[in-house]
């Protein structure tokens, strides 16, 4: 077996699939070719996501034996040229499909309305005959070298279906144009059915049209997304002129003017100027955000006043859109558990109509020589009623549409997997440090013990504590090193250091020794007033730092990391939508509690290491749970991994986003209530879309083989297909009401 370093993984476009089946066969003749580790082909967003060994094969082979199997898989230098060739494939496919149709229908109207008015003229059938052969010729070509081309690789398809009940009406015409007499001489109808096959295909090419059509508007969020980026970009050059370039042309380290209006090329900060940043692509709020001189900025992001400098820190691919990007393209390709039963239907069912078609043909010529006629309709109209592109639709079509919904509302769906099981939640848990609060502690209170009443002192010792905290790494040590400096302070630099992993700092500064730690370094403090006030901000869920100055307790710094407000919203939300909520944090027992007691959350588990919020999430799930996990550090990772649902906060730890399953581009919790909505509308559309195409073949099937022919009613064949092109057509629709759900 290959070296797991050494299997390439890509997604390729593949072009001239009609059907779930014709998925299938791609995935068939993909999987077929040496080195090939896996291959995922979906039918609605025409792609193919392959994992192979580059020492077996390539992508240049694969693509030889999709073609051999019918259809076309492009192989492109580069991602942008890929999505290039598919685009003008599909806009070179459609012109030549709505041109097919248009003739399809030029013919087959007076054919159809000349053969049920039993207008008679001279060598009328030999006419009929001629009109039929040039739709199915040219207008249905495709159907006839994709659908024997299924059947010699023994893997029938829709096209198949449509190639052999044409294929039948038009050949049993032709006898009868040739030879009425055999059967008219057995007292049986010699019946045309010329129009009955050029209506087929001139329905079901309408169908695949209107199909085309709409599932154009399935792939705008990933257009959306692609129309963000920029195609020129304001270069600021060494002499200080400017010159204007193509995106892909600026390296990192470049400098760019961005005005009003203008979008944001690259990943980066501000270097000079200010402006108003419309950043709802990645947030999801329209609220302009501002920027100054340090800010980082995004690319695809619009100014929407003002006009800074930005210093490129990531360009091309390695932006952030670009990565979203990316990641939605994959995760509409994805299939959801449920795909998998509706794969294993869609694998059998075009035999088993083929076969139902031959048994209702049997059946109906044992009934006598005159249903012969009869049997023959009802054996073409079972082949063509039974599209298996409804059932083929059915989820990847909501799928694609659900994720391209939750892009654009900064809700990143890794996978049909994850959104599927968002759905089915019962069981949330939430990291305290960056997720429920801001992940950004600032100073809140100064609390002086009585010994020091001089103000000099204070700001001498004030001055102490700033430049030993500009030396500490501990998270609390920014938060007050930055409250200090607003009381305009300078730092003094330390004259000794040292750092004590578990207690804190201990340093000599402005002649003075002074240890820099936790609140318990109060209790040498006499002042009882300054003691009780640090127990109560501790009860409070505050961090508490105490300086003692030799030997002498005499400050206290109380840090607290404020609640999101929009967290809040969201914890309320969720407990709303019957999801049971619980703070899942390695922070304090009084701090747990007091930010949980704030966001509503009774639930707490806290002082836990990462390996036991992964155990957490495990006892959880043996207890029948279905688990999600929020969290944006590092220390998340293994419980994020462990979940049956992980998500993560945009802006948050790498290693965090890589092992989520969904990312709240914003880094907002509010998002979270509105991916478990747009979760639960897209099962509920699978669903939907599941029933329709189950029972519209349970009833359509008994029809098209004349269950009611004895009430006087049959359905033609060219009734049959435009039933079955609308049936496919209603899926799509269904899929596309995901657009107008409303997610806030």
């Amino acid at each position: 077996m290959a070296n797991k370093n050494e299997i390439r993984h890509e997604t390729f476009p593949v072009t001239g699939m009609m059907c779930a089946v014709c998925a299938g066969t791609v995935s068939k003749a993909i999987s077929g070719c040496p080195g090939v580790m896996t291959a995922d082909v979906n039918f609605a967003t025409n792609s193919a996501t392959i994992d192979w060994n580059p020492d077996l094969t390539s992508p240049r082979v694969i693509a030889e034996a999709v073609k051999g199997a019918g259809y076309e898989m492009i192989v492109s230098e580069s991602e942008e040229q890929a999505v290039k060739e598919k685009e003008e494939h599909e806009e070179a496919a459609y012109k030549e499909m709505k041109r097919k149709v248009i003739l399809a229908w030029v013919i087959t109207v007076p054919l159809s309305v000349l053969c049920m008015s039993h207008i008679h003229f001279a060598a009328e059938a030999w006419i009929y005959m001629s009109l039929t052969l040039v739709v199915m010729l040219y207008c249905g070509n495709g159907f006839y070298l994709r659908g024997l081309k299924a059947l010699r690789a023994k893997s029938p398809t829709m096209d198949s279906l449509v190639a052999i009940s044409t294929a039948v009406s038009f050949i049993f015409s032709v006898f009868n144009t040739i030879f009425p007499e055999v059967l008219t001489s057995r007292d049986i109808s010699a019946e045309l059915y010329y129009e009955g096959a050029a209506m087929i295909i001139a329905f079901v090419l309408t169908g695949k049209l209107l199909e085309l059509c709409s599932r154009h508007s399935t792939g705008m969020a990933i257009k959306a997304l692609m129309g963000m980026q920029p195609d020129e970009a304001l270069l600021e050059l060494p002499d200080g002129k400017t010159r204007t370039v193509p995106v892909s042309q600026i390296s990192i380290d470049d400098t760019l003017i961005v005005r009003q209006g203008d979008r944001v090329p690259v990943d980066g900060y501000v270097t000079g100027g200010n402006a108003s940043v419309d950043e709802s692509m990645l947030t999801g709020e329209s609220i302009g955000v501002e920027k100054e001189t340090g800010d980082a900025v995004s690319a695809g992001t619009i100014v929407n006043a003002g006009s800074i400098r930005v210093k490129a820190v990531k360009v091309g691919s390695q932006t952030e859109l670009s990565r979203i990007i990316r990641a939605v393209k994959e995760a509409q390709g994805s299939k959801a558990p449920v795909q998998k039963l509706v794969d294993k239907v869609a694998a059998v069912f075009v035999p088993s109509i083929m076969a139902i078609a031959l048994v209702t043909l049997l059946i109906w010529t044992t009934l006598g020589k005159d249903y012969l006629p009869v049997g023959l309709v009802c054996a073409v109209s079972v082949l063509v009623i039974a599209c298996p592109c409804a059932l083929g639709l059915a989820t990847p079509m909501a799928v694609m549409v659900g994720i391209g919904r939750g892009a654009r509302s900064g809700i990143l769906v890794k996978d049909a997997t994850a959104l599927e099981l968002l759905a089915k939640v019962d069981t949330l848990l939430i990291d305290k440090t960056g997720t429920l609060t801001e992940g950004k502690p600032e100073l809140r209170e100064i609390i002086w013990d009585s010994s020091a009443n001089d103000t000099a002192l204070r700001r001498l010792i004030l001055s102490s504590v700033h430049g030993a905290e500009n030396e500490s790494i501990h998270p609390l040590a920014g938060a007050i090193a930055s409250g200090i400096r607003k009381q305009d302070i300078e730092p003094a630099r330390p004259e000794s250091y040292e750092y004590i992993p578990g207690f804190g700092i201990k340093c000599r500064s402005n002649g003075m020794n002074m240890e820099i730690g936790p609140a318990s370094l109060s209790d040498k403090s006499e002042d009882m007033g300054f003691r009780n006030k640090i127990d109560d901000l501790l009860g409070q869920g505050a961090g508490v730092v105490v300086a003692v100055c030799n030997c002498k307790p005499v400050v206290a710094f109380a840090v607290e990391d404020e609640i999101r407000v929009d967290a809040v919203l969201a914890v309320k939300e969720l407990m709303s939508a019957g999801i049971n909520v619980e703070l899942l944090t390695g922070d304090r027992q009084a701090t747990a509690r007091h930010i949980a007691g704030k966001a509503g959350i009774t639930a707490v588990t806290a002082e836990t290491l990462p390996s036991m919020k992964q155990q957490r999430v495990e006892e959880l799930q043996k207890e029948g749970h279905v688990v999600a996990m929020a969290g944006d550090g590092i220390n998340d990772s293994q419980a994020l991994a462990a979940a049956d649902v992980s998500v993560a906060m945009g802006g948050g730890s790498d290693i965090a986003i890589d092992v989520a399953k969904i990312t709240l581009v914003g880094g907002r919790l509010a998002s979270l209530p509105e991916a478990v909505r747009l979760a639960k509308s897209t099962l509920r559309i699978i669903r939907e879309n599941l029933f329709w195409a189950f029972i519209y073949n349970i009833i359509g099937i008994p029809l098209a083989a004349g269950a009611l022919y004895k009430t006087g009613f049959l359905l033609s064949p060219m009734f049959a297909s435009a039933a079955m092109a609308l049936s496919s057509l209603c899926v799509v629709a269904n899929s596309l009401r995901l657009n107008r759900v409303k997610l806030k």
